[in-house]
C-alpha cells in the first residue's frame, strides 16, 4: 500500500471538513498531530471541525493549545468567545473577552459586546434581572461617550439582547435605548434616507428574511406573500447568504420561474445593502422576523423605504422609529398591548398568514390516544422561563398517571442547564420527565397527536407548533399576557371560535385545567371538535390574503 504523505493526509482531512464529514476530519487531523503536535494550521482546522460537530469541550481544549503556542494567533480570542457562547458560559466568556481586550488581541467593539450578552437558559429570575441591568447600563455608557465604531457583521456575535425577549418583562424602553445607542456607536446606521416616489403603476414591495425556507418563518409567511395581487404589486424576496435551501425555498424559486416575484440574495456588507435599496426605491419593505437574524436586525434600523413593516415572526417590539407598523390580528392585542410597542399596530381580522393543512404520512390509531396521560411541551428550551418550571412540577404532582414529554436541544448544554433547574424544585418527579431527541417533522406531528394535552410556555408561547398540533386537534393550555409573543395560541382559539377554550388567567388555573383535560373521558371527542374547527377556521384562510392585500394598498 502506498504511504500517504502528511501533506496529502491534510488535504484529505480538509476535504472531509469542507464536506461536513466532521468525525473523519477530526480523526485525520488528530493523526497528523501525533507527529506534529504544534502545527497551527492543523489545530485551526481541527478546532473548526470540533466546533461545527458540536463537540465544544474539545474545541475549547484545542483553542487553549493554540493560545499556548501563539497567544497572538489571529481571531483566536474571538473564536474562543463564540465557543463559550455556544456553551452558554456567559460569565467565562465575559472574562475571556476582557483578557483579550487587555492584551489588545480583540477589536474594541467587544467591550460592548461582552456587556450585551444574555444566557440562552437562565439559572433563575434573579439572573434575568442581573443581565437586564447590565445591558441597560451598557447602553447608558454608550450614550454618554462619543466613541464611534465601524459596523462589521463578523464582529457581532448576536442580535442585541435577543434572548432577553423570552421573559416576562416589557422591553420597549430597553429596545428604544438600544436603537439610540447602536446608532450612536455605528455611523452606518444613521444613513437613513427618504425614498423618492416610485412612479411605477405597481407598488414595489420587498420581503426581507434569512428564513424563507423550511423554517417556521417560511411556513407562516409564504402563502400570504403568494396571495398578493400580481397586477398591483411588484414583489421581491430578499434572502441572506445564510438562507438554507429547502422545500419552501424551492417554492419561492418556482414562483420566480412563473414571473410572480423576484428572488434576490442580499450582499454581505451593510453598506452594499444600503446602496442596493437606495437605487431600487421601494414603496414598502416588510420584515417578518426582526431580531432573529443579526444582519437583518441592523438593516431594519435604517430607513430604506417609504413604509417599513414588521410582523409576528419574532413578536417583539423594535423600539425603532424606522419601523412604522406591526402587522398582527385584532385577537392578538388587548387595550394595554399598544403601550408596549413603538410601532403602530396594523390590525387584521385573521392571523396574518394562510397556513396549509400539514400533510402527514402516518395515521394515528385512535386507540393509542387514551392509554396514558401525556403532557407535552414540544418547544425550544430557551422558551422555558423559571416560572414555568413550577407549573410543570405541579402538574406531575397533581396527576400521578401523568408523564411529561419535552424535546432535547441539539445543544446538550441547554438541556443540562434546564435539568439542573428542575432539580432545585422540591418533589419534581424527574423520573416522569422524558426528553425526546429532536424528531423528524412527521414524527413530531404524530407526537403532538398522541399527546393528551399540550402546554404553552409562559411569556413566549407556541406558534407554528400549535398549528401543526391542530391536525389532530390536541388542546393546548395557554396563559396569555398583554404581549403579542404570549398570545398566538389564544388568538388562534378566538379565530377558530372554540367554545370554552383552554385559556387561563394564572398559574394555578393552568395546572388545574391541564390535568382536567388530560383526564377527560371524552378527550377524543374534544380533539375531533378542535380538529374540525381548525379545518374550518384556522387552515387555508384565504380571506386573510384579501385583508393583507387591502392593508398594503391602503398605505399607498
Amino acid at each position: 500500500m502506498k504511504k500517504i504523505s502528511t501533506e496529502e493526509l491534510f488535504k484529505i482531512a480538509y476535504s472531509h471538513l469542507q464536506n461536513k464529514n466532521y468525525s473523519k476530519s477530526i480523526e485525520l487531523f488528530n493523526k497528523i498531530l501525533t507527529h506534529y503536535p504544534e502545527n497551527l494550521s492543523v489545530l485551526r482546522n481541527l478546532l473548526h471541525a470540533y466546533a461545527f460537530s458540536g463537540d465544544f469541550n474539545n474545541a475549547e481544549n484545542t483553542i487553549k493549545k493554540v493560545i499556548k503556542i501563539n497567544e497572538k494567533e489571529p481571531h483566536v480570542y474571538q473564536f474562543y468567545a463564540s465557543i463559550l457562547k455556544s456553551q452558554d458560559k456567559i460569565d467565562e466568556m465575559i472574562n475571556l473577552i476582557q483578557e483579550g481586550l487587555d492584551k489588545n488581541l480583540m477589536n474594541s467593539k467587544w467591550k460592548y459586546q461582552k456587556e450585551l450578552l444574555f444566557p440562552v437558559v437562565v439559572k433563575d429570575k434573579q439572573e434575568i434581572n442581573k443581565f437586564r441591568e447590565k445591558i441597560n447600563n451598557c447602553y447608558d455608557q454608550i450614550l454618554e461617550n462619543n466613541e464611534k465604531l465601524d459596523y462589521d457583521n463578523d464582529q457581532i456575535i448576536q442580535t442585541p439582547h435577543y434572548e432577553s425577549s423570552y421573559n416576562q418583562h416589557d422591553n420597549l424602553d430597553l429596545n428604544i435605548k438600544s436603537v439610540k445607542a447602536l446608532r450612536k456607536i455605528y455611523k452606518e446606521l444613521n444613513e437613513n434616507f427618504v425614498t423618492e416616489k416610485n412612479e411605477s403603476e405597481k407598488i414595489k414591495i420587498g420581503f426581507i428574511s434569512e428564513f424563507f425556507t423550511s423554517h417556521t418563518i417560511g411556513k407562516l409567511f409564504k402563502n400570504i406573500i403568494f396571495s398578493l395581487d400580481q397586477t398591483k404589486f411588484d414583489i421581491f424576496i430578499f434572502h441572506s447568504k445564510k438562507t438554507k435551501v429547502g422545500n419552501i425555498f424551492n417554492e419561492f424559486i418556482e414562483k420566480e420561474k412563473s414571473g410572480f416575484l423576484k428572488n434576490v440574495r442580499l450582499p454581505e456588507k451593510l453598506s452594499e445593502k444600503i446602496n442596493f435599496f437606495k437605487e431600487k426605491k421601494f414603496n414598502i419593505l416588510f420584515y417578518p422576523d426582526i431580531g432573529m437574524s443579526i444582519e437583518m436586525y441592523y438593516l431594519s434600523l435604517i430607513r430604506l423605504a417609504k413604509y417599513q413593516i414588521m410582523s409576528w415572526g419574532h413578536p417583539e417590539t423594535t423600539g425603532s422609529e424606522s419601523i412604522d407598523y406591526f402587522l398582527c390580528s385584532k385577537s392578538l392585542i388587548t387595550e394595554e398591548t399598544s403601550k408596549s410597542y413603538s410601532e403602530k399596530l396594523l390590525l387584521m381580522d385573521h392571523l396574518p398568514m394562510i397556513y396549509e393543512i400539514p400533510k402527514i404520512k402516518n395515521k394515528i390509531n385512535d386507540n393509542e390516544l387514551s392509554k396514558n396521560n401525556i403532557y407535552s411541551c414540544p418547544q425550544t428550551i430557551f422558551k422555558f422561563h423559571p416560572d414555568f418550571d413550577y407549573i410543570l412540577a405541579e402538574i406531575l404532582k397533581r396527576d400521578k398517571r401523568g408523564v411529561l414529554y419535552l424535546i432535547k436541544d441539539n445543544n446538550k448544554i441547554y438541556y443540562n442547564k434546564l435539568i439542573e433547574r428542575f432539580k432545585k424544585i422540591e418533589n419534581f418527579d424527574l423520573e416522569r420527565v422524558i426528553f425526546l431527541d429532536p424528531l423528524s417533522r412527521d414524527n413530531y406531528i404524530n407526537h403532538l397527536g398522541t399527546s393528551s394535552v399540550l402546554l404553552d410556555p409562559l411569556y413566549f408561547g407556541a406558534g407554528n407548533s400549535f398549528h401543526e398540533s391542530m391536525v389532530y386537534g390536541t388542546p393546548t393550555v395557554t396563559l396569555p399576557t398583554k404581549f403579542i409573543k404570549s398570545r398566538i395560541v389564544s388568538a388562534a382559539y378566538i379565530q377558530m371560535e372554540i367554545e370554552n377554550p383552554p385559556i387561563v388567567k394564572n398559574k394555578n388555573e393552568y395546572v388545574e385545567l391541564a390535568t382536567e383535560i388530560a383526564n377527560k373521558k371524552n378527550l377524543l371527542d374534544t380533539k375531533k371538535y378542535y380538529q374540525i374547527k381548525a379545518r374550518e377556521k384556522l387552515f387555508n384562510t384565504f380571506k386573510a390574503g384579501e385583508e393583507f392585500n387591502q392593508i398594503l394598498l391602503n398605505l399607498n
